[in-house]
């Protein structure tokens, strides 16, 4: 990678491909479309895979064979991983569930695991391949137990890299209102429960510090008003890889006298935490809505809704576009690789914005993102 061109795609989690059929669909059909006319070859794919795809590809060799010449045929190959949700992300409602299984649970430690050996069999030796998980989880949780089963996780992509010459790097990605909600905190979180712990004797800190990191997903800090580029220099400072960045952009209303134009974009499939600089904090608009008045004298609010990032508006409701090109422009190079992530372009459509379709919203998105970097 170099400081002029890092390494931009788009996260497959805006396809509702859940399963292999689904998702070998996709790339034919739509990826492979979307990266026809680039150059240079490959194109790095931002890969999801739900628990059910990956069950089928860790058990069938046949299925893996498919993939890496559907891969090879297009022109295409896995540049990073999404392994945040498990199951169903287009669902009807999916809310809170997209922490489920959190990582005190064997299940997460299975599935993480089982799509890294998948993704690895598909690269050649000497990649870097980050993956992205989620914060912990949401509410509460056994923080010893999560910490000793990301511990597991390291120590299995240390002997998957022994075998293929493939470094798996997995990425904790903050996110509002959970249990690792900033990268500080994640940094805090690594630092003390997993390169510092005593019970992890087995596994060298090297190791750890090798195969664990963060994902700095722009919505998410914007949100909580965490710096990105003072999250930039604490993980510098701490010895952290950030792995990728998620170039994305949230809502922000401006004047909250404007609160019913915010809350138009309450939608039944996924939560939309809200931070208000004056300090009030919901889990969804819902409750926002339930709380209006508190949140209209609360001053500025964000709200967790991926939009294009491309897209602003100067009025009362816009985006924290010009966030995202601040941290963008003063990150730290070598950049790392940049995913953008607007997975809502679905839920999008029925707030009655006149959205391009899909493959010309995701091209204006690279677009835009590649004249900033």
């Amino acid at each position: 990678m170099t400081n002029a061109s890092p390494v931009l795609t788009y996260c497959g989690n805006v396809h509702p491909a859940e399963d292999l059929h689904g998702w070998l669909t996709v790339l034919e059909g739509f990826s492979a479309g979307l990266w026809k006319s680039r150059r240079p070859r490959p194109f790095p794919l931002g890969v999801w895979w739900n628990a059910a795809t990956v069950e089928t590809l860790v058990g069938d060799a046949a299925a893996r064979a498919r993939v890496g010449e559907a891969l090879a045929r297009h022109g295409l190959t896995v540049g990073t991983l999404n392994v945040f949700p498990f199951g169903s992300f287009h669902g009807e409602r999916v809310k809170e569930a997209v922490y489920r299984p959190d990582w005190s649970r064997e299940e997460r430690l299975h599935y993480t695991r089982g799509a890294a050996e998948v993704a690895a069999g598909l690269v050649p030796g000497g990649t870097v391949l980050p993956i992205s998980t989620l914060p912990l989880g949401h509410g509460s949780g056994d923080l010893r137990q999560m910490a000793r089963n990301l511990v597991r996780a390291a120590s299995a992509f240390r002997a998957l890299e022994e075998r293929t010459g493939v470094q798996v790097l997995l990425c904790l990605e903050p996110e509002p209102l959970c249990l690792l909600e900033t990268v500080a905190g994640t940094v805090a979180f690594l630092e003390e429960w997993v390169f510092r712990e005593g019970a992890w004797a087995t596994v060298e800190e090297a190791t750890l510090r090798r195969h664990l990191g963060v994902c700095v997903d722009l919505c998410h800090l914007a949100v909580v008003g965490e710096d990105p580029l003072e999250a930039a220099r604490r993980c510098a400072g701490s010895g952290v890889t950030v792995g990728k960045i998620q170039v994305s952009a949230c809502l922000e209303l401006r004047d909250p006298a404007a609160l019913d134009r915010l809350l138009a974009y309450d939608e039944p499939r996924y939560l939309h935490q809200t931070v208000a600089a004056g300090g009030a904090r919901a889990l969804d608009l819902g409750e926002v809505r339930a709380r209006a008045a508190e949140f209209r004298g609360g001053g500025t609010l964000r709200t967790h809704f991926h939009v294009p990032i491309f897209w602003d508006d100067a009025g009362p409701l816009g985006s924290t576009r010009a966030e995202l090109e601040r941290a963008l422009a003063g990150w730290p190079r070598p950049l790392p690789l940049l995913e953008v992530e607007t997975y809502t372009w679905g839920v999008l459509q029925g707030q009655g914005r006149a959205e391009p379709d899909l493959a010309a919203g995701i091209e204006a998105e690279l677009d835009f993102l590649r004249q900033r970097v």
